[in-house]
């Protein structure tokens, strides 16, 4: 199963997927689903495997506009 993570800044999205491919965490960014009708419309989707990982991640950053996690 993928996870999304969403967020209300670009500039943090970018930098949390930035930080989590140099930690060799497999991600990519993708569109903010419209369904979820949230953030600033880029999320990055990753494996439910590493959900630990990025919440640690998000949380050692400051990513302040991040607005949550959602199985996709």
């Amino acid at each position: 199963m993928n996870t999304i993570a969403v967020f209300k800044s670009r500039t943090q999205a970018l930098s949390v997927y930035r930080y989590l491919q140099s930690k060799k965490i497999a991600c990519i960014t993708i569109n903010t689903p419209s369904r979820l009708r949230l953030g600033c419309g880029i999320s990055i989707l990753f494996s439910s495997a590493y959900i630990n990982e990025v919440k640690t991640i998000v949380k050692a950053l400051g990513a302040t506009s991040f607005l949550g996690f959602y199985n996709k």
